[in-house]
């Protein structure tokens, strides 16, 4: 067996934890680590691997790892007045796959043993990967696709299982730390310090309501430790790739006070030119983040987290759009408008969470601010043409207070366990938003040039209530029910302005518009143990995106909130004394009342409850060592979605038109990665030395473009490849992607078109103490 759990029962007092953390061929393991899931406890074995932990009576979780080795996961049960002892033996990494742990239920747990079709991303495979931001992770989980509709950091879509959300509103939640980010710009743009990326398919509105509508995406960053960490990073590639990469972890106060900071830059040079400005370099990217992470643990029972984010981006050519899809695949990265189209954002989060963790229960409190400011120091250009027809200006200002409390069942909890809890936000958003009718509009209007100004305020408010119970009705059936119920009230005051010649003139006074909103969304899941090995589990689940205000629309001054309900089966295999990871999940998820931005005239657009989508679907995901240094990851979705209801206006014939049994957009019929990366370690080697060789293939299929399904993209595929050098305190990676330059469009619709990124290269060294 690879983990080995003996308990020697002795004469003592204490509750005392001892073992060893050894490897296969016996020697002992130093500086594993050793840690208490779902408590603050934990240590570092010594040089022979040894190491001793003091706990209360009770059964616990302990979680292994030591570099190079696959991480492990085993059960030990601490008797009242009784030591201990719990020996673990640890393979290499390269010869048996790594145990997971997830907080996909708001507590840690084996990602193998959690009923929920979920994808947990590590802090190696972020490495290998290479994933910088989450603009990377299309396909990397099933039915999961990524749409970048502008050039810049803060122009991606997240869709799972075929649900895209065109407003603010999301359509997955992100969470990074516990922490709601509230809308699609707000979300962490550049990946820093990422010990962990969880992504949850499916609803998830019981235990992260509100727009966790068809999934949820969970980064967790690395905590401080005892053990002082330190790494730095240097990336270069062509178009002027630069990417500066720090982050330092370090006990101020042995076993009671850790900090954790660092910072990245990271920039990019032009993809794209704009003849019409004679600019090469149209589109270029730059991007400064840092953190702060403070941790302090009082005693065995409290701890408290306090983290400061930041991040500031100045993208110029955002947006790189042109008018047809034929301009986008003949005129390769070329852009045709009048302005540098250039986005500043700055986006900065904090938060304070105190754990306690007891007999009777655990308790935790997390409070959170987000303030975010975006704008356009220019103009940018909206007609996509060399004619001086429109453009655009926009200002937006955000703040967000959240406090979530949560109470759960203790660590040592059996039977039953439990979470109850209470989630309460206040958000306030300015913004002025402006459309520029330039000199060649007057060819429509002899009025031209002059400008429209709306200028906005948002006050929200809202409050969640929420629990989830799990029964062990014996040691291999286990029942989940959970519920939650979301009331908010938003309320939008708008007016609107006229500029021409540089007066401004008022069109209307202040029009406030109030609405409330409410939602309950259920979970029910069976799950049943086969063996230690496999596991299967079948769910219902009920997610919602809240509703919201239109600008500028008199006829439809508001929209309701989109329903969502998911069914799934799934099995979860860990085989061939983990060697082979396979998990199947078969879906149906409906979308009820979706929001459409369309029209009623042809003239006047709003977003209205237009749509009902159906969406089958089967989910695989693979991870098998076929021979030893060899691994192979591979996963692949089907989507078979069609539309109920899609009534939406028809030129042809100037009505409005049900275009029931189209496909929902941006959503591939099948979706597949495949990665193989061969490792070949020097044994001899005292900084334990190896060289890699990984490579990767992934193919997306036909995705439609438009909801008419007039216009899709073809199945295409991409080639992406990584090879270097790994040691203790160093690493170089060469890696490619796109290397067979497919050319395909990133994002098409509303008259709008941009290519995907093409071929790109570099390379990557890692300093690392």
């Amino acid at each position: 067996m690879a983990l080995t759990l003996c308990f020697i029962s002795k004469l003592a007092f204490a509750q005392t934890l001892e073992g060893s953390i050894k490897s296969q061929s016996g020697e002992g393991i130093a500086l594993a680590n050793i840690r208490v899931l779902n408590t603050s406890i934990g240590t570092t074995a010594d040089r022979d691997g040894h190491f001793i932990l003091t706990l209360s009576a009770g059964n616990y979780q302990l979680a292994v790892s030591a570099v190079g080795f696959a991480s492990q996961t085993g059960a030990v049960v601490v008797a009242e007045g009784r030591a201990t002892q719990a020996d673990f033996i640890l393979q290499e990494n390269t010869a048996q796959l790594s145990e997971v742990i997830v907080s996909a239920d708001k507590v840690e747990a084996q990602l193998q043993k959690t009923p929920l079709a979920v994808t947990a991303l590590t802090a190696k495979e972020i490495e290998n990967y290479r994933i910088w931001s989450i603009s990377d992770l299309t396909a990397l989980s099933p039915s999961a696709f990524t749409i970048e509709h502008g050039n810049s950091t803060a122009s991606t879509f997240l869709n799972i299982r075929g649900a895209l959300g065109f407003t603010n509103e999301q359509a997955v939640a992100t969470y990074v730390d516990g922490v709601y980010q509230f809308d699609f710009f707000s979300a962490p743009f550049n990946f820093n310090n990422i010990e962990r990326i969880e992504i949850l398919r499916g609803p998830q509105g019981t235990l992260y309501g509100r727009n966790a509508f068809s999934g949820v995406v969970n980064v967790i960053t690395k905590k401080p430790s005892n053990q002082a960490t330190g790494r730095a990073e240097i990336s270069i590639g062509d178009y002027g790739q630069q990417r500066y990469n720090t982050a330092v972890s370090l006990p101020l106060v042995k076993n009671k006070f850790f900090v954790g900071f660092g910072g990245q830059l990271n920039k990019r040079g032009a993809v794209y030119e704009n003849p019409t400005l004679n600019d090469k370099d149209f589109d270029s990217r730059r991007s400064l983040n840092g953190f702060v992470n403070l941790r302090y643990l009082a005693s065995e029972n409290w701890a408290f987290d306090f983290t400061l984010r930041s991040e500031s981006n100045k993208d110029a050519g955002s947006f790189p759009w042109v008018a047809t899809d034929s301009i986008a695949l003949n005129a390769p990265y070329q852009a045709f408008g009048n302005f540098p189209n250039t986005e500043r954002i700055s986006n900065t989060n904090a938060s304070f969470t105190a754990r306690h963790y007891g007999q009777k229960f655990n308790f935790t409190s997390q409070t959170s601010g987000i303030k975010f400011h975006g704008w356009y120091p220019d103009q940018f250009d909206f007609d996509f043409t060399p004619a001086r027809f429109i453009s655009g200006d926009n200002d937006t200002e955000q703040q967000q207070i959240t406090e979530e409390l949560r109470f759960s069942s203790p660590t040592t909890a059996q039977t039953w366990k439990w979470t109850i809890g209470s989630f309460l936000f206040f958000e306030k958003t300015n913004t002025v938003g402006k459309t520029y009718f330039g000199e060649d509009y007057a060819l429509f209007d002899p009025s031209a040039p002059y400008s429209s100004i709306t200028n906005g305020k948002r006050n929200n408010r809202g409050v969640a209530f929420f629990g989830q119970a799990t029964y062990s009705v014996s040691e291999k059936f286990d029942l989940t029910v959970g519920a939650r119920y979301d009331t908010e009230h938003r309320e939008r005051t708008e007016n609107n302005e006229f500029e021409k010649g540089g007066i401004v003139t008022p069109l209307t006074a202040d029009t406030t518009v109030q609405r409330d909103f409410s939602a309950f969304t259920p979970k029910v899941i069976l799950s049943f143990k086969l063996n230690e090995a496999t596991m299967v589990f079948a769910s219902y689940a009920k997610g919602f995106r809240v509703g919201g205000f239109n600008v500028n629309s008199r006829a439809f001054p508001s929209y309701d909130p989109e329903k969502s309900d998911n069914y799934e089966i799934g099995i979860k295999n860990d085989l061939l004394d983990r060697k082979l990871r396979l998990n199947l999940t078969a879906f149906y998820f409906q979308q009820k009342d979706q929001q459409v931005t369309t029209s009623k005239d042809g003239i006047n657009y709003a977003t209205l409850n237009v749509g009902d989508m159906n969406n089958f679907g089967v989910e695989a995901e693979l991870s098998a060592l076929p021979v030893r240094n060899l691994q192979i990851d591979w996963t692949a979705s089907t989507s078979s979605s069609e539309y109920a209801r899609l009534p939406l206006f028809d030129f042809a014939t100037l009505a409005v038109k049900d275009y029931k049994g189209n496909h929902a957009i941006y959503n591939p019929k099948f979706q597949s990665m495949l990665a193989a990366q061969y490792t070949v370690p020097f044994k001899s080697s005292k900084q334990k030395l190896a060289v890699f060789v990984r490579g990767e293939y992934r193919y997306t299929g036909e995705y439609q473009l438009n909801f008419e399904n007039t216009e899709s993209q073809k199945g295409y595929s991409i080639i992406n490849a990584r090879a270097g050098l790994t040691s203790t305190h160093f690493d170089l990676a060469l890696w490619g992607r796109n290397l067979n330059d497919a050319r395909y469009l990133g994002w098409g619709t509303f008259g709008s078109y941009m290519l995907g990124a093409p071929r790109m290269v570099g390379m990557t060294l890692s300093v690392k103490i």
